[in-house]
């Protein structure tokens, strides 16, 4: 399946979704946030994994420029709404 050049996808679908880094280390898409003095930079709310394979209680935040060469797994692990 081919995706085309002009599709898009509300930030709001990737809530859930499983991104893994260059690493292999694997989060989960909890949130999104922009500062409000700089709108063209958006922050990824990401939560990782504890030792016992449960998602963590706290997030991280990324720059969404920044994880560009992460993988994502279009699914939705848990319900945050």
């Amino acid at each position: 399946m081919k995706i085309g050049k002009d599709s898009s996808l509300s930030l709001h679908e990737l809530k859930g979704a499983l991104i893994i880094n260059e690493h292999g280390v694997e989060f989960r898409i909890y949130d999104f946030f922009v500062n409000l003095d700089d709108a063209t930079n958006v922050l990824v709310a990401i939560r990782g994994y504890d030792d016992d394979g449960n998602l963590e209680d706290y997030s991280s935040g990324v720059y969404l420029s920044s994880i560009k060469n992460w993988t994502i797994q279009l699914q939705r692990g848990f319900n945050n709404d």
